[in-house]
């Protein structure tokens, strides 16, 4: 029983939006940012940035100090809209699964 139990746990876990990132983050954080946007508020300012190899990353600052929260993702491109997809679907929740550019301002939408 206790080993059904684990195996279930790891069948869980292994499905879980950390653990895929987490197999990418080495390739993450070597990639260079091509593009960065920001968007300053009173006290939480966000960043919305696009890296080499296809990954984005939003994330919001507090007091311009330490990231407080952070969704990375990968991007693809459908004519000149970038097709987003997070390893948090509460990305998604905040800003839409696509975006697109236009004279250094990006646009957020579902």
């Amino acid at each position: 029983m206790k080993f059904l139990l684990v195996i279930l746990l790891l069948s869980v876990i292994s499905c879980s939006a950390a653990y895929k990132f987490n197999k990418v983050k080495p390739a993450f954080d070597r990639s260079g940012v091509l593009y960065s946007f920001t968007s300053v508020a009173d006290m939480n300012d966000s960043y919305f940035v696009i890296k080499e190899n296809n990954f984005v990353e939003f994330y919001r600052q507090l007091f311009d100090s330490v990231k407080n929260s952070s969704y990375p993702g990968k991007y693809s491109k459908n004519g000149d809209t970038l097709l987003l997809q997070f390893y948090n679907k509460k990305a998604v929740e905040l800003l839409g699964n696509k975006a697109i550019i236009q004279e250094n301002e990006i646009k957020f939408f579902k």
